[in-house]
């Protein structure tokens, strides 16, 4: 039985397998699939689409002119009519005038009005591309972590049947009187208790597939398995300002904002330039012998008058101003980012030297100091508290060194976030 017991032990250390519950059944999705839902499907992403046709749209009635003006009624007729006279009847005075008024834009400024409006159309598509990144980098740490909460999952599995195949070796050596009953209710309760955390595990796995299928725009409980496997990514060094600058799209939104903020100073400052119109009146006379009449008038606005100057040469230099403070903006993101992604990446290097000391020391040095244990209490040498506490240290490192992985993953999301890879 020592020999059984113990090479039961470490089968089950080392063949440990994954649980088939349930509620993992369902089609597999691999990450690139994911990633692939979420950016064609998510309801944050296609708003945008129609905010750009919506920019396109703005920017194809630039050009259209302003309706062209009709009116009628009469025209110089006198508040008291003449009165009849014995030289003959009365003089009808006056006209009925008919008039059409049509005004011209400017070129220059329909042209610039144009750009400007075009220019919107980039600052939201930079705005989905962020929003776009923001809800890939969720996509990945619900993936990276359900992955992570499947090998916990496996080790608390491993733990269990270590643990009854202990509580089934108690019980026989209690028939012979050699354990104590105190000790068979203590591991039971050990053994509830890890049952309570594989429960908290699978919650935290169903929660995960509901944030994914939620991102996916799919029903929330629609089942699906992931692949299980994770690689660690090996990152060495954080990208220089240009390539970070030029990599993230909130950047790239305040430079097509700053963009669309010059071409807007461009569309003020062509208000200066006056626009022109024509105007035709035709005079149809009441009276037989009077001649019908028209006028044709040129017009021209004159935009450079001081009192109609101020407005536009505010709006130049609160413009400017404004794109002085979108690129002093801009200066303090870059900045922020390179620094808060040499920060992240330097976190990501210790933890992955953690998680190696957990892999290839910790854990050895605590599965050996087990495995000791178990050989002595096979050989009555040892107690059997002295095999739960062991086989307790071993679990708890296992499982501390999944967290240290978790860890990892959440480090791992919010410098990808930073660097939108």
């Amino acid at each position: 039985m020592k020999v059984s017991l113990l090479a039961y032990a470490l089968g089950a250390l080392l063949l440990v397998l994954p649980r088939l519950g349930t509620a993992q059944q369902g089609s597999r999705l691999p990450l690139d699939s994911v990633l692939r839902r979420v950016a064609r499907d998510n309801p944050s992403l296609r708003r945008y689409e129609a905010r750009i046709g919506a920019a396109d749209a703005y920017a194809k009635g630039a050009r259209t002119w302003a309706p062209p003006t009709v009116g009628g009624g009469p025209f110089m007729i006198p508040y008291n009519s003449p009165r009849a006279s014995d030289n003959g009847p009365v003089m009808r005075q006056g006209s009925i005038m008919l008039s059409v008024d049509q005004n011209f834009p400017n070129g220059a400024r329909q042209r610039a009005n144009e750009r400007y409006l075009q220019s919107r159309a980039g600052v939201e598509q930079e705005s989905r591309a962020y929003e776009r990144n923001q809800l890939l980098a969720d996509a990945r740490q619900h993936y990276y972590t359900w992955a992570l909460l499947l090998k916990k999952q496996r080790v608390l599995d491993g733990s269990e049947e270590l643990l009854r195949f202990i509580i089934r070796s108690i019980e026989l050596r209690y028939k012979y009187g050699g354990e104590k009953l105190s000790d068979a209710f203590r591991a039971k309760a050990e053994l509830q208790r890890q049952q309570a955390e594989e429960l908290e595990v699978q919650g935290r796995i169903d929660e995960r597939r509901i944030a994914l299928n939620t991102l996916m725009n799919r029903r929330p409980d629609e089942p699906f398995d992931i692949d299980s496997a994770y690689a660690r990514p090996d990152y060495r060094a954080a990208p220089d300002t240009a390539t970070l600058a030029r990599s993230r799209s909130d950047v790239r939104r305040l430079d097509q904002t700053l963009a669309r903020t010059r071409l807007q100073q461009d569309l003020e400052l062509a208000s200066r330039k006056p626009e022109f119109g024509v105007r035709y009146q035709h005079m149809n006379a009441l009276g037989s012998n009077n001649p019908n009449l028209y006028t044709l008038q040129g017009m021209v606005s004159i935009p450079i008058a001081p009192w109609a100057a101020r407005g536009y040469k505010a709006n130049v230099a609160a413009l400017g101003l404004e794109a002085v403070a979108l690129r002093e903006e801009r200066a303090a993101l870059v900045a922020q980012a390179t620094g808060k992604a040499s920060g992240l990446l330097a976190r990501l290097q210790a933890k992955a030297g953690q998680i190696a000391l957990y892999e290839q020391r910790i854990i050895p040095a605590v599965l050996k100091s087990y495995r000791a244990t178990l050989l002595a209490y096979e050989q009555n040498t040892e107690q059997l508290t002295a095999v739960l506490q062991a086989w307790e240290t071993l679990r708890a490192t296992r499982l501390e060194a999944v967290n240290q992985e978790m860890e990892y993953v959440q480090l791992q999301t919010d410098y990808e976030r930073e660097i939108e890879q």
